[in-house]
């Protein structure tokens, strides 16, 4: 059995998906104003679960080739109110998303889960870079980069996103 929670930050914690979490990922996913920066325009209770038993069959938070989603939930509710994404490109680098319930924007919580992940892979597996990919026009998303000190390397006019790497 895994250990639920992965870490702590004051207002947060990130821990595993789980089966029960279905349902929750699917309400703010489903969500139209989280769905327009991200890849997907609906998600369904059914999509949820299958992502959920995809990462129920991870074993290590740094395998090369792997890919997750973790849940961002507040600690004095335990509400679930978000999830990031990893996708590990090899023993240096990883690529990181990060969705929340839009009720929660604007609150410093997504900044905060983001930059104690990336703290959390640097001390424990040694990771030398993260990056992250947003739409052009997600302001709110390249803003939280910013503060976070990544720096933009790429763009793209074909996906019309940016790409944003912070070294470690």
């Amino acid at each position: 059995m895994k250990m639920n929670k992965i870490l702590e930050t004051p207002r947060l914690y990130l821990r595993y998906l789980q089966e029960t979490d279905a349902k929750r990922m699917s309400e703010y996913r489903q969500k139209k104003e989280v769905a327009y920066y991200q890849s997907w325009k609906k998600y369904s209770i059914k999509d949820a679960t299958k992502r959920i038993q995809h990462c129920l069959k991870l074993t290590s938070l740094c395998q090369p080739k792997t890919d997750y989603h973790l849940a961002v939930v507040l600690k004095d509710n335990e509400q679930m109110i978000g999830d990031l994404f990893v996708d590990v490109v090899n023993e240096k680098a990883f690529v990181l998303g990060y969705t929340l319930d839009s009720v929660y924007w604007s609150q410093g919580y997504g900044s905060e889960i983001v930059a104690a992940f990336c703290m959390f892979m640097k001390e424990r597996y040694h990771f030398q870079r993260v990056i992250c990919y947003v739409y052009k026009d997600n302001q709110r998303s390249r803003h939280l980069l910013k503060k976070l000190h990544f720096q933009k390397f790429e763009e793209s006019f074909f996906y019309h996103d940016e790409g944003y790497i912070k070294y470690l």
